[in-house]
């Protein structure tokens, strides 16, 4: 009796264990590092790679990375290479992207291409109209010779010419500029108009690096207006830009000048930079010119002013339809018999954009003479800067149909990224005010959407996303940029599924918790263009093995920067 028990005991223990193998071996088998993945290395290991196909030479360059990334262990290129007109790719690109990807076939290494960028004008190169529009209100015209024009008003001097001061180097007019005598000064010999300009230098005297002029001024309400100014600049290692932010700190539109120097600085003789603004609705807007996180070179600011300008860039689709009415409001006129706007080319990116005028064709209810009231919506430069997509217009999806189509045709992914970051101008056109729902659930709704196409061009795909317009502790608020309505929620209202790119360092840990306590599975973007490993790709790694259901580590640079790509990898393997 006691040998059959044996028996019996034995059995049963062993079919635990064979039940107990079968189940491990389902979800894996092997055992787990902390982050829910088989142990470290991670099964994501990748290199961020913005190259595009338009010359031979540049195809040669991605094949090199990709030799280099597989030699240390990496397997899949994230690859931005203007996924979202795959279907417009002429012959020569097609090419090309074959032999990228026969060489990351044979390299072992994984094409994962990003597309769809909302928050940039994804589709907006085949249709401009499909910008997001901020309501312009109220715009008058005045009626002369068959036209309605619209004519400028005056606004009040701010002194920005830089002629008048109360002392040797403080300028009359400004709410303040940085440190007078040590960070800027007056100089009566380097100057565009006038007599002097305001010159910047010694930016390490501010513990930001700041060397910055700051006026305030008084706008209409929802009018479009035009800030100029003239820049001189002497090898300025440093962010040099001129922008404008409502009373909160909000910005509203900037300029910023690219280094044009072969060791990293900003060079220029006297030269003229322009950025428009939709006027926020209390009035008020803050003019900003010069440094931000300075070092050395000089910066002379002269002659900036600000000017109103008409209906500029109107958007035309349906979700952001123009009204003309009289200037009382009391009658509205009808397009095509009272008025029509001819045939014009949207310069979406160009801040010098012509002033459209409307026709007032024979028998139209208007009279010459007459001043008109006009509502339009208006594409806003805003954030790098940036022209946004509308989220609620069928079109984009249709479009982005036609992508997906045309990107499994060339290469076939399995695994997809959607660049869905920074998106600084949404929910406010007709289109997104008309559904009557939330700016979380307006994001929410477009991000579902995007996952259904690649899953119907795809159907086994893993669909990855950026973080930062999901994340409450990153962008997913309120009072973001020029948005209208509150971002926050929309991580309860997006699929499960989805893998979450997480990428500012400073809160990685709350960012990568948020999600995985949530049930996301992670991938952390490291690296940054930074110096060195222990900049940023360490505290990354220590933070994904640590992280619940992290799935991977990303090399990421903007700057095109890979001399660290070798030990990126061979860090990994540690």
């Amino acid at each position: 009796m006691k040998s059959i028990l044996l028996r019996r005991s034995f059995i049963t223990e062993a079919a635990v264990l064979l039940a107990a193998f079968v189940i491990l071996s389902a979800f894996g088998a092997a055992p787990r590092a902390a982050n829910g993945e088989d142990a470290w290395p991670p099964q994501n290991r990748w290199f961020y790679v913005v190259r595009g196909l338009e010359s031979d030479a540049g195809t040669d360059g991605v094949i090199d990375l990709i030799t280099r990334a597989s030699s240390v262990g990496l397997n899949g290129m994230l690859w931005s290479a203007d996924w979202d007109d795959a279907d417009r790719w002429s012959e020569e690109k097609i090419a090309r992207c074959q032999r990228v990807k026969e060489a990351a076939d044979k390299a072992d290494v994984e094409i994962i291409p990003i597309l769809w960028t909302i928050g940039y004008g994804t589709m907006t190169g085949k249709n401009p109209n499909l910008a997001e529009g901020l309501p312009v209100k109220n715009l008058p015209m005045t009626v002369k010779d068959g036209k309605a024009v619209y004519l400028p008003e005056s606004l009040k001097a701010v002194n920005g010419g830089m002629e008048e001061w109360k002392d040797e180097n403080t300028l009359v007019g400004a709410v303040f500029h940085d440190k007078p005598g040590e960070i800027s000064f007056r100089d009566d010999k380097v100057f565009h108009g006038g007599k002097s300009s305001l010159r910047m230098e010694n930016f390490t005297a501010d513990q930001y690096g700041h060397g910055r002029v700051l006026f305030e001024v008084d706008v209409e309400p929802y009018r479009v207006y035009r800030l100029t100014a003239w820049l001189k600049a002497n090898d300025v290692h440093g962010q040099v830009m001129v922008q404008v932010n409502d009373m909160n700190g909000g910005q509203l539109s900037r300029y910023e000048a690219r280094p044009n120097t072969e060791y990293g600085a900003f060079h220029s003789d006297w030269t003229k930079v322009t950025t428009t603004f939709r006027a926020p609705n209390d009035g008020k807007a803050r003019l900003y010119a010069g440094v931000w996180d300075g070092g050395s070179g000089t910066l002379w600011i002269d002659d900036m002013q600000i000017e109103g300008v008409g209906l500029v860039n109107p958007l035309r689709r349906p979700g952001t339809p123009i009204s003309v009415k009289s200037a009382d409001g009391k009658t509205e006129y009808k397009e095509g018999k009272d008025w029509t706007l001819p045939e014009f080319k949207l310069r979406l990116w160009d801040p010098d954009a012509e002033s459209q005028a409307l026709i007032i064709p024979e028998g139209s209810a208007i009279q010459d003479g007459q001043k008109l009231s006009v509502d339009f919506y208006y594409a806003p430069l805003v954030g790098a800067p940036q022209i946004g997509t509308c989220m609620s217009e069928p079109e984009v999806y249709e479009e982005f149909e036609k992508s997906a189509a045309a990107v499994v045709k060339l290469i076939n992914p399995k695994k997809w990224f959607l660049s869905m970051d920074e998106i600084r101008c949404a929910g406010s056109c007709k289109a997104c005010k008309d559904r009557g729902i939330s700016l979380a659930a307006i994001l929410g709704d477009c991000i579902t959407k995007q996952r259904a196409i690649i899953k119907k061009a795809r159907p086994d795909a893993d669909v990855y996303i950026w973080s930062d317009m999901l994340d409450p502790n990153h962008n997913a608020h309120d009072n973001y940029y020029v948005c209208e309505g509150d971002y926050s929620g929309v991580w309860d209202l997006i699929p499960k599924d989805l893998v979450i790119a997480c990428w500012y360092y400073e809160i990685r840990d709350k960012s990568m918790k948020f999600f995985s306590e949530r049930g996301f599975r992670t991938l952390g973007a490291a690296y940054y263009d930074t110096a060195k490993l222990e900049d940023n790709c360490l505290g990354w790694i220590e933070t994904c093995k640590q992280t619940p259901g992290c799935v991977g580590v990303m090399y990421t640079t903007w700057q095109k920067k890979y001399e660290l790509l070798e030990p990126f990898g061979k860090a990994l393997q540690k």
